[in-house]
């Protein structure tokens, strides 16, 4: 099976600042969604490394994510570098998952957020999915869309997590190929009783306190 991989880079555009983030594009065999990077349809891709917690920079354990784009979806790849995993202990429902560390996809047609989705996904592979509107109108009853998978697998010294978002649901959020998207990373650790929880980003969004429900915490992203 032939592999083609085109450049992952970040671009600008002619007369505009706004960094773009180019997505690999690959044509093959897709990936078995297990939560494994050892496949070659992976090795083609260059993570993005550099996640930062700009309100705690003493807590930055390392975060890696790889993009790809093919014709079937946008499959992604967390690998989180976690020495103490901690998810909800009674879990009952959906917003559970926010009691425990996870990662997290925010994707929006537009930079102000009119109309954005969400998906976070903990170290067991348990979805918490919701649509919402600037600033902070959530929809906890919005479902994923058909063909939006994930897997998840605990490894020593942390997790990861893998996924597909299907073709259609990108191609109906987006304008000609260009969307804009969030990656973020719930990182919660124990302190003697206390849980702490500290956040990470791959934009830092310039906020007082953390918030990852603001335009500013997202990056311009290309599957053309």
């Amino acid at each position: 099976m032939k592999y083609f991989l085109f450049c992952v880079c970040f671009v600008f555009s002619c007369g505009a600042s706004e960094e773009v983030y180019k997505v690999a594009h690959i044509q093959g065999q897709q990936p078995v969604l297990d939560g494994r990077r050892d496949e070659k349809f992976w090795q083609a891709v260059q993570p993005v490394t550099g996640f930062v917690n700009p309100w705690n920079r003493e807590v930055e354990p390392a975060t890696a994510l790889s993009l790809a784009y093919s014709a079937d979806g946008l499959y992604f790849h967390f690998d989180v570098r976690d020495n103490e995993v901690i998810l909800a202990n009674d879990f009952r429902k959906e917003r559970d998952i926010e009691k425990g560390d996870r990662v997290e996809l925010f994707f929006s047609k537009d930079k102000n957020m009119g109309a954005y989705y969400c998906f976070e996904v903990d170290a067991a592979g348990r979805v918490l999915s919701y649509a919402a509107r600037h600033y902070r109108k959530m929809d906890y009853d919005w479902e994923p869309p058909v063909g939006f998978r994930v897997a998840a697998r605990r490894k020593e010294g942390g997790y990861a997590v893998e996924g597909i978002v299907p073709v259609d649901f990108l191609e109906n959020l987006g304008t000609a190929g260009v969307l804009y998207m969030g990656a973020y990373r719930a990182e919660f650790s124990r302190r003697d009783s206390v849980v702490e929880e500290n956040w990470l980003t791959w934009v830092n969004p310039a906020t007082t306190k953390p918030d990852f429900h603001v335009p500013s915490s997202l990056r311009k992203v290309s599957l053309k």
